[in-house]
Parts: C-alpha cells; sequence; structure tokens
C-alpha cells in the first residue's frame, strides 16, 4: 500500500486519537438500552430529553436504536426476549402492547407505579391519561405501556382551488365559502374538484379518502361503531355502521377513477412539507 505524506498525516491524526480514546476514563454508569428511538435530522427534542434524563439520573446512561421504518420488528423483539437479551425499554405503537404482553414479552408496570406514585412527582398513573389511551397499553387489567403521545386527524381543504372552481361546486348545489360538513357532501365536493389529464390520468383528486393516515376504522368509529368487544375477545367489524364506512370509501375512490388511478397520482406527492 502507497501512502504520500496528506496519508501519512491523516494516519498519524488517527493513531493519536486512538492512543486519546484508550486513556479516556472508563464510563461506568449503568447502560440503558431503548429501542424504537433514534437520533436523526430531525430529533433534537430527542437528544436535549436524553441529555436532561442523564442530568436527574447520573448513573444512568441511555443506547437509543431507532429500528427503521415502523420503529419495531415484532420478530426482532421476541428474538431478544427469548435469548436473553431484550433491551430495558420499547418506543412502540400502543395497540401492539396487549398483543406481546399476552405471549409473556413485557414487565407489567403496575408495581412499579404503585411504589413510586406517592413520592416521584413524574411517576404516571391512570387518573392523568384519557381512559381509552391507558387502555391500550393494559392487558387483563395490568399496565404494560406508558402512553407518550396522541394525535386527532383533521380535514385540511384549499381554499383557492374552491374560489377556483366556486362556479362548478355552486351548479351542484354546493358552498364554495366552507368546508365540507357530511360524508355526502365530502364526496360531491371532492368529485366536482377532481380533474383528469388528457390520457384519463389524474390532474387533480378531489377527495381519497385513505391519504394522509386515514383508515377505514377512522370513519368506522365515527359513524358509532366499535370492532372489538367489550371484553376484547369478540371481533365486531361485520356491523352496517362498518359496512357504510367502507361504502363511503369505496365511492370516494371511485368518484376520482378509482384506487390504483389514486395510488398512482400519489407517486408524485411529496413528504414532510
Amino acid at each position: 500500500m502507497h501512502l504520500d505524506m496528506r496519508g501519512l498525516r491523516v494516519l498519524g491524526a488517527l493513531l493519536a486519537l486512538v492512543g486519546l480514546g484508550a486513556n479516556a476514563p472508563a464510563d461506568d454508569r449503568t447502560p440503558v438500552v431503548v429501542w424504537g428511538m433514534g437520533y436523526g435530522p430531525e430529533s433534537k427534542g430527542l437528544e436535549a430529553l436524553v441529555r436532561e434524563f442523564e442530568r436527574r439520573n447520573p448513573d444512568l446512561r441511555i443506547r437509543l436504536l431507532s429500528m427503521g421504518a415502523g420503529r419495531m420488528s415484532g420478530q426482532k423483539l421476541m428474538t431478544s426476549v427469548v435469548g436473553g437479551v431484550a433491551p430495558d425499554a420499547i418506543h412502540q405503537d400502543r395497540f401492539t402492547v396487549a398483543d406481546f404482553a399476552s405471549r409473556g414479552a413485557f414487565l407489567p408496570l403496575d408495581d412499579l407505579i404503585a411504589r413510586d406514585k406517592a413520592t416521584d412527582p413524574l411517576c404516571p398513573y391512570r387518573e392523568q391519561y384519557y381512559p381509552a389511551v391507558w387502555e391500550e397499553g393494559s392487558f387483563q387489567g395490568r399496565i404494560y405501556g406508558i402512553p407518550t403521545s396522541a394525535d386527532n386527524r383533521v380535514l385540511y381543504y384549499n381554499k383557492k382551488i374552491f374560489r377556483e372552481k366556486a362556479a362548478d361546486l355552486r351548479a351542484a348545489g354546493l358552498d364554495p365559502d366552507r368546508p365540507p360538513r357530511t360524508w355526502s357532501e365530502i364526496l360531491a365536493y371532492g368529485k366536482v374538484l377532481t380533474e383528469h389529464n388528457r390520457d384519463g390520468t389524474l390532474r387533480r383528486a378531489g377527495f381519497m379518502p385513505n391519504y394522509g393516515n386515514s383508515w377505514l376504522y377512522m370513519f368506522a368509529f365515527q359513524n358509532n361503531t366499535n370492532f372489538i368487544s367489550e371484553d376484547g375477545r369478540t371481533c365486531t367489524l361485520y356491523t352496517p355502521e362498518s359496512e357504510e364506512a367502507l361504502k363511503f370509501i369505496v365511492t370516494g375512490y371511485e368518484n376520482i377513477g378509482g384506487y390504483e388511478k389514486a395510488k398512482a397520482f400519489e407517486t408524485g406527492f411529496l413528504t414532510g412539507e
């Protein structure tokens, strides 16, 4: 291998760094391994959270592993549990908690909460949360996961396009000065606002029912039904309300030329805006 003087200087710098590392003080803090969270371009808040936690708990060192897309691999997690090298904590969607708890993979937190509730002001407990959110982290009356966030779904509409299509909307008996307020209205607005290119591809989709983290369960819940019985043991998906929600979704896609055409249209979308 040939090294010129620049290469020797780089190699010397690397050796110096290795030498410094060898003499660095050992980190005797207890590591806490957390899966499902990781540093990235938009993780300044997470970095600050970790630094503050370590400041308050100087005997602990947080080690984060993002686990990539979807945050968690069930196969990897169960393999680590069986192999005795499971992470100390994970960050994952609440709806998966009961599944893992039913397999004995998770540690119930009830005893820890009872121990710390009276003395630790940061200890989470049931009364601090909406009941449905807390219950999602529970299984058979015991708590296995602490909720950290929730979300709402919002319908956005483009006022500029509504103004541009005002005549067409009025001709269809719709008000261009306000958003749709019912399922029937949103289907009607969407149909009027949709435009196609000469080759039949979509130029503008008035309404795509499943775009934007919007799914069948959301519309079914709007229609006042559930997918599971109160005891959590019986699927109740097959109801008139769920069927009506599914028909709403199907009609929404039919109004813009079909689901496949809509998915092809989505490939040109930007994300992270």
